[in-house]
């Protein structure tokens, strides 16, 4: 008696519907995962490729369970592209607000650890004096803040004695301590404080660079990328921590490039990456003393649903366990319950061909 006989219709009929439920929502979520693609430049094209490897899938599934083994090579590879678009469906559209809130987070780190002087400057003969440099320009900013907020201070001062401390190094004329610096909630008085006091370490600094001591092309552009990377930290640095821990916003993969959260990101990188070519291109060295963001690396958050971000973040997450439980999902839909059902109820090969020669064998008398 065959296998088939051996199993009750019920039976039967409630492997092929689970069969056949998978292969749906297989088919749904493979053109979910197609749609940033568009296909055929149109947002149907995705519905059209998926419901193409969806037939192929159901007429080499049939095949196959019915005894054609090679049938299941090509059922194989229907299911292989059902699994990379469910992945690059399901993957970013549950991990979207962890991703982005990882990447701010990234993105936040680099900021401080470059403009705070402390990033790792490549080789090169001054670089103990463009970590200095970086250092001045932070506490220059660091002081004019205080004096906005307080007037020329005990905080300021103590800035002023660093400021100093660091500029010595290079015989440039140390900053006096002005008279008339003082704690002033009057934003007048602070800001009188601020136009006699900023010209200062301007001067100061123009001076370092005057003497060579930096050893740049441009020293102009220099400084200017230099000032615009603080400028970056005031107007950023608020901003990523605010995404890093922004909970409340669910993204939808249709519309991510309409958040504020991914815009922001994207304005950033492209800001801190013109002010990085700037100092680059002020020093002129062989080897760049900063490295610009990678354009592949970031921004990320405004590639979600794309089939390359999906791979490459699936690779580096690997070691997590929501990412395991995705790809495990995604395999269970395309591979492990077909795959089960088809072992369940699969015909031999030669089973069909043994019934026919059944039927055609002539009576004997």
């Amino acid at each position: 008696m065959s296998r088939d006989n051996n199993i009750p219709p019920l039976i039967k009929i409630g492997a092929w519907l689970l069969s056949l439920i998978v292969f749906a929502v297989g088919f749904w979520h493979a053109h979910l995962g197609m749609k940033e693609m568009k296909p055929f430049q149109s947002e149907y094209g995705s519905l059209l490729i998926a419901a193409i490897i969806l037939l192929l899938t159901l007429i080499t599934y049939w095949f196959a369970v019915n005894g054609k083994k090679t049938a299941l090579i090509f059922y194989s590879i229907c299911a292989f592209s059902f699994l990379v678009l469910n992945l690059n469906y399901f993957y970013p559209a549950y991990m979207a607000k962890t991703l982005i809130q990882n990447e701010a987070s990234t993105l936040n780190d680099i900021l401080q650890k470059y403009v705070n002087g402390t990033s790792s400057i490549q080789d090169s003969e001054n670089s103990a004096a463009v970590s200095d440099y970086l250092n001045l320009i932070s506490l220059k900013d660091q002081i004019i803040t205080e004096i906005n907020n307080k007037g020329y201070g005990p905080k300021a001062r103590a800035r002023t004695n660093d400021f100093n401390e660091i500029s010595s190094k290079y015989s440039v004329t140390a900053i006096e301590q002005p008279s008339f610096g003082k704690v002033t909630n009057n934003v007048d008085d602070a800001k009188r404080q601020r136009e006699q006091i900023e010209p200062l370490f301007e001067q100061a600094l123009s001076t370092l660079m005057l003497k060579g001591i930096l050893n740049v092309n441009d020293p102009g552009l220099f400084r200017e990328g230099t000032k615009e990377l603080g400028e970056i930290q005031k107007k950023y640095t608020v901003i990523l921590n605010s995404i890093s821990s922004d909970n409340s916003t669910n993204y939808k993969l249709d519309s991510i490039t309409e958040y504020k959260n991914v815009n922001n990101i994207v304005k950033f990188v492209g800001e801190f990456n013109t002010a990085i070519d700037k100092v680059n291109k002020g020093n002129n060295k062989q080897k760049n003393i900063l490295q610009r963001l990678d354009e592949d690396t970031h921004p990320r958050a405004n590639k979600l649903g794309k089939i390359k971000h999906t791979i490459t973040s699936i690779v580096e997450r690997i070691n997590e366990i929501d990412t395991w439980a995705i790809i495990f999902l995604c395999l269970l839909i395309d591979f492990i319950v077909p795959l089960s059902i088809y072992l369940l109820i699969k015909k031999k090969e030669n089973e069909n061909e043994g019934v026919k020669k059944k039927k055609l064998k002539p009576s004997s008398f």
